[in-house]
């Protein structure tokens, strides 16, 4: 496809590559070339002449030509390579670059540049959908399991000493682990605390502690899980000699009114029952929202038409799998050992390919949305988005909005984000919905 205008002509090859030839007039670029040429003399010494004032031959002998011209170049391509792109309307997916040029004084100066476009996005249907989503609907019991995550939350501890420890106890204990015949690197600790019933360690080890008495020496038999990260350790059978030196039992507050004095302002337990209740039910409402929107969106999604080229979805791969390795890092896991416990990078590139997929396909439905509906983003719009992210770190949105200063591309992100609000909401405002069954699981109190 090649499509002609005033000063240019764009032709897109295989690989979605634009190719775009340009033409800067004449005139603009002999002022660009004597800018640059009187820039360049400017910062020049040359013997037997002035900064600034020696003749043009000599300067373009010093440096070369081709340096002038391209620096020349790098002045002018800004302005009307964006110019180009407004009128033809490209959705570039990389940055520019110059293939070639032909820079001859007195004539226009020609460009031949090359850039990687979005593929074209085919909507399908994405106003009144029928969806259908799986409602969900809390537990009989949600209000009772609330109230004893209060009474849990106001729990005190108690010492005892006068019998076993029982699997919801919190003991202090040395531990020293063995595997293959090795004391366990990392597997033995002095003084260490658990909760018995909120145990992240492997199975049976928690279980294994249940039962015995302060002071009391004994040997627990566990075996590692089969994914085990250390890989010595997958499946591997283990003993830790341990000794209990502390045992504390919760004890948790009475279910009565002073429970709710406890919890907040309320004088009764029936008040306090009722602001549950009031949470519940709004928990409830935002999840079926929730879920009615993404329901839609994905709908929506599936009737869209687009062909992602390769290289875009590489590049989406190599991010996301940047990303991973990051946050890798942060949580002290070894990057390598998770790709194994995956299956191999084969497995982790599979997977990545797919979230990849999804990704951009999703962005790419938003984005000719946002374009077809006219969406709009205010200033008002980003100060929102802004607080709310403030709001979820905990921060000040002054704060944020300093970050985000401070690295203008975030912008870019802030305006997706909002982008993305108000297209869900377009295409959830206009579906009209039919429940599916329940869900089972129980809905977090946040």
């Amino acid at each position: 496809m090649t499509a002609k205008k005033k000063d240019a002509a764009v032709e897109i090859l295989d690989g979605n590559i634009a190719k775009i030839e340009m033409t800067i007039p004449a005139k603009d670029a002999k002022q660009a070339y004597e800018t640059s040429l009187k820039k360049i003399s400017g910062n020049m010494t040359i013997p037997g002449f002035r900064k600034g004032k020696a003749p043009r031959q000599i300067v373009e002998k010093q440096v070369s030509v081709e340096r002038i011209q391209t620096e020349a170049i790098e002045s002018l391509f800004p302005k009307h390579f964006s110019k180009l792109i407004d009128e033809s309307e490209l959705d570039l997916a990389t940055q520019p670059y110059i293939e070639s040029y032909d820079f001859e004084e007195g004539k226009d100066l020609k460009l031949i540049v090359k850039a990687e476009v979005k593929p074209e996005v085919t909507l399908g249907e994405y106003k009144g959908l029928q969806v259908e989503y799986e409602e969900y609907k809390p537990e009989k019991d949600a209000l009772e399991k609330e109230i004893e995550k209060v009474r849990e939350r106001f729990a005190s501890l108690v010492s005892v000493t006068d019998r076993a420890t029982k699997s919801n106890d919190i003991i202090t204990f040395d531990f020293e682990g063995y595997a293959n015949g090795e004391a366990i690197e990392q597997g033995s600790a002095k003084g260490y605390t658990m909760d018995l019933a909120n145990s992240n360690f492997i199975p049976g080890f928690a279980e294994g502690l249940a039962g015995h008495e302060i002071g009391e020496d004994f040997t627990i038999d566990v075996t590692f899980p089969e994914n085990y990260h250390e890989e010595k350790l997958k499946a591997a059978p283990a003993q830790f000699k341990i000794k209990i030196h502390e045992i504390k039992e919760k004890t948790l507050p009475a279910l009565d009114d002073s429970l709710a004095k406890l919890a907040g302002k309320f004088e009764t337990l029936d008040a306090l029952k009722d602001d549950i209740k009031t949470f519940l039910e709004k928990s409830t409402e935002a999840e079926n929202e929730a879920r009615k929107t993404n329901a839609a969106f994905l709908k929506a999604v599936d009737n869209v038409k687009v062909d992602i080229q390769k290289t875009m979805l590489d590049r989406e791969i190599e991010a996301i799998k940047h990303d991973s390795q990051q946050r890798a890092v942060q949580q002290g896991i070894d990057w390598n050992k998770m790709v194994e416990n995956e299956g191999g990078m084969a497995a982790v590139n599979e997977k990545l390919a797919f979230e990849a997929a999804e990704r951009i396909k999703n962005t790419l439905v938003i984005e000719k949305i946002a374009k077809v509906e006219n969406i709009e983003i205010s200033q008002q719009d980003i100060i929102e988005q802004i607080n709310e992210i403030a709001q979820a770190y905990g921060a000040q949105g002054a704060q944020v909005l300093e970050q985000i200063r401070s690295n203008p591309s975030s912008f870019s992100v802030i305006t997706q984000q909002v982008a993305t609000k108000k297209v869900r909401k377009l295409i959830a405002d206009h579906a009209k919905y039919s429940a599916t069954k329940a869900a089972k699981e129980t809905k977090k109190k946040s």
